[in-house]
């Protein structure tokens, strides 16, 4: 890949193609502010045809513009959706960021939400077309709780945060974190569209997952920083078992539950089943050892994925100084009774029921056939 033979030349690549969704938005103020001077300069007190026609396309030009900056202007994007955590119902939770906050600096986080993948990433969201100024919201999923031990979701935290401020590199984190924010004008023209954000959403149509598919080796760099500024916070072991529980817990969500979920709702015909309540009771006292290993092999067999932006489990160790996974241990506590306190039954209950209809539908899809 070009993005391990020539590091910098494709890092200078991927400045431009990210910026260029800005170059795209910024042309038409440009025009804007150009074209009255030009118009200016360009009249005479005796003009030819030729001069007039050259006139009337900057004023078209200039018409144009004016369309363009205000329908950008104008352009607003849902915040991403989800149960939004407030700091007086999770004092602990929110305690942990402002810690890690004052560890690693600004920007910080606006807001909170929780969901139901097993994910923990940042999302900027515009707060106009010309998307310079931003909502931060940190996405926690409720599964990444309730599978994980509080200092992995520590780890975890405290990589997105460090991630989001960039102290190590501001240009990996910035381009890292437009992949996620220029697919929110797809997502926005596709609920909001009008006649003159046409142009803006047909270029993102084509930009946008260009973009994603030409960044990722910058975001595999991007992923491999965050475990470093996780070390600024916890030490090299805590670090190197949170990744190992992360992609091993991932895995096996993946591979065994959620497929068993799927089976055993397609065989007794209830999709209104509440996966994330089971999800508890597996994890209330950790994996077993046999599940652990089991799962370990799936991951150390499976095949890089040229496409995916999150390195390999031997990577990420690597890249902290450690050779060989440290296996979870078991639960005490999850991260889910730490973190969300009085509410944890609370959370449970409103998210298995936003997944109701995700797990019909992929019931429906599976067993159709």
């Amino acid at each position: 890949m070009l993005s391990n033979r020539q590091a910098r030349i494709y890092r200078i690549l991927t400045l431009l193609a990210g910026a260029g969704g800005y170059f795209f938005l910024l042309l038409f103020p440009v025009l804007l502010i150009s074209m009255p001077v030009v118009i200016f300069y360009t009249i005479q007190p005796v003009m030819s045809n030729a001069q007039w026609f050259l006139i009337t396309i900057e004023v078209l030009s200039l018409s144009i513009a004016i369309v363009m900056t205000y329908a950008i202007l104008s352009m607003r994007f849902s915040l991403p959706s989800g149960l939004e955590l407030r700091e007086a119902s999770f004092p602990r939770l929110f305690e942990l960021l402002h810690e890690l906050g004052d560890i690693y600096g600004e920007p910080r986080i606006d807001r909170v939400i929780l969901r139901d993948r097993f994910v923990v990433r940042i999302i900027k969201t515009p707060c106009n077309g010309f998307a310079f100024s931003t909502t931060r919201t940190l996405i926690i999923g409720l599964p990444v709780l309730l599978a994980l031990s509080p200092l992995d979701v520590h780890v975890l935290l405290a990589r997105r945060v460090g991630q989001l401020a960039g102290k190590r590199s501001r240009l990996n984190s910035w381009l890292y974190s437009l992949r996620d924010m220029w697919d929110q004008y797809i997502s926005s023209c596709a609920t909001l569209s009008t006649l003159f954000t046409r142009p803006v959403c047909s270029f993102f149509q084509s930009y946008a997952p260009f973009y994603r598919s030409f960044s990722v080796g910058i975001a595999r760099c991007s992923e491999l920083d965050a475990d470093l500024y996780a070390l600024e916070a916890i030490n090299d072991r805590d670090v190197a078992r949170g990744v190992t529980c992360q992609i091993l817990t991932e895995a096996y969500l993946r591979r065994t539950y959620w497929p068993e979920v799927l089976e055993m709702a397609g065989k007794t015909g209830k999709s209104e089943s509440l996966p994330h309540a089971g999800m508890a009771k597996v994890f209330e006292n950790g994996l077993s050892d046999d599940d652990v290993k089991a799962t370990l092999e799936q991951v150390k067999k499976r095949k890089r994925d040229r496409k995916s932006a999150m390195p390999s489990l031997a990577d990420r160790l690597e890249n902290i100084g450690h050779q060989k996974p440290l296996l979870p241990k078991p639960l005490p506590v999850t991260a889910a009774r730490f973190y969300l306190g009085g509410a944890y039954d609370r959370c449970i209950e409103v998210i298995d029921k936003r997944s109701v209809q995700k797990v019909r539908s992929k019931v429906i899809k599976a067993f159709s056939s």
